[in-house]
């Protein structure tokens, strides 16, 4: 179980990630368990030692939880 507290500062993304920082995987972050457009909220870029595609493939997602 991880915890992420996401804070919204002004930027852009990364022009190219794999130079950046190593891989970085572009999670989408859903408000419901139901993955659509009307419940994305954004993307989250998680470093990751494996490929990218390794992560899109599996349908790996982050669920926001408002307790």
């Amino acid at each position: 179980l991880f915890i992420v507290h996401v804070y919204a500062i002004s930027t852009t993304s990364p022009s190219d990630s794999k130079k950046q920082q190593g891989n970085l995987y572009s999670c989408p972050v859903y408000k419901k368990p139901r993955r659509t457009d009307l419940t994305f909220i954004f993307s989250l870029y998680l470093r990751t030692a494996q490929d990218a595609d390794h992560w899109t493939l599996r349908g790996v997602a982050l669920l926001c939880d408002n307790k």
